[in-house]
């Protein structure tokens, strides 16, 4: 694991073909080895059989005093059977430069088997147009496909200007990710933070690309909000 050492560390987290194992966390707070000349930190973690690794998922936290988090490359080894993945990140994970972003996918790349493309999702929140309908609450969404998910996105930066997730208004927002192949369903809720945080959703479309003609479906016309509609904060649509 090469990261930049100029922040803290971050939580790394690996995605298995295998779902019955689903997804293990490695915390870099206590790496087992460092090589302070290479910013190498090697972590050694138990786990069951990880079937075939076929992406990683990089992400870290964004707290008081980050400058951002430089990613060169990720090797993962199996150390009975001497199997090794490699991937080449070179990206950063911050919310000041580059994609902005605090979480990158990652996918394996072997000899016996195709690497799978990265795509950026192009996520649209649609709201309602009813009084109290947005929200300043912070916005959080995971989506899930015949090939995994994406794991709980904050969607930080909108494609739209003015602020975000309010009445009548379609954000859009660019969420990164290994391919999914078909999307099945979404998870979308809020933190209820701020006042009258409850949001009213139409629904969430998603496309593969900002140039992509395909396009999924998730209907709601409901409130996210403790006192009214669902009486939720979270839930889950699937597509149409």
């Amino acid at each position: 694991l090469i990261p930049a050492s100029n922040s803290n560390f971050p939580l790394f987290t690996v995605k298995f073909r295998n779902s019955t194992l689903g997804v293990v966390k490695i915390f870099l707070s206590e790496p087992a080895l460092t090589v302070p000349s290479s910013s190498c930190y090697l972590v050694q973690v138990e786990t069951g059989d990880l079937g075939d690794v076929y992406k990683i998922r990089v992400s870290c936290d964004d707290v008081p005093g980050f400058r951002g988090w430089h990613l060169k490359s990720f090797h993962l080894q199996e150390l009975h059977r001497k199997q090794e993945l490699n991937f080449e990140c070179n990206c950063w994970l911050t919310l000041k430069r580059g994609d902005k972003d605090l979480v990158k996918e990652f996918p394996a790349v072997t000899e016996d088997q195709k690497t799978l493309p990265v795509y950026k999702y192009v996520v649209s929140v649609h709201i309602g147009d009813r009084w109290g309908a947005g929200t300043f609450a912070n916005v959080y969404i995971t989506l899930y496909g015949k090939r995994g998910d994406t794991g709980v996105r904050k969607l930080h930066t909108s494609l739209m200007k003015g602020r975000k997730f309010q009445r009548n208004k379609v954000d859009s927002f660019l969420v990164e990710a290994v391919s999914l192949s078909h999307l099945q369903k979404v998870v979308i809720g809020h933190d209820g933070e701020g006042y009258g945080a409850g949001m009213y959703l139409k629904m969430v479309t998603v496309k593969e690309s900002q140039d992509s003609d395909k396009e999924w479906v998730f209907p709601l016309w409901n409130w996210l909000d403790t006192h009214l509609g669902l009486c939720e904060t979270v839930c889950e649509i699937v597509t149409v």
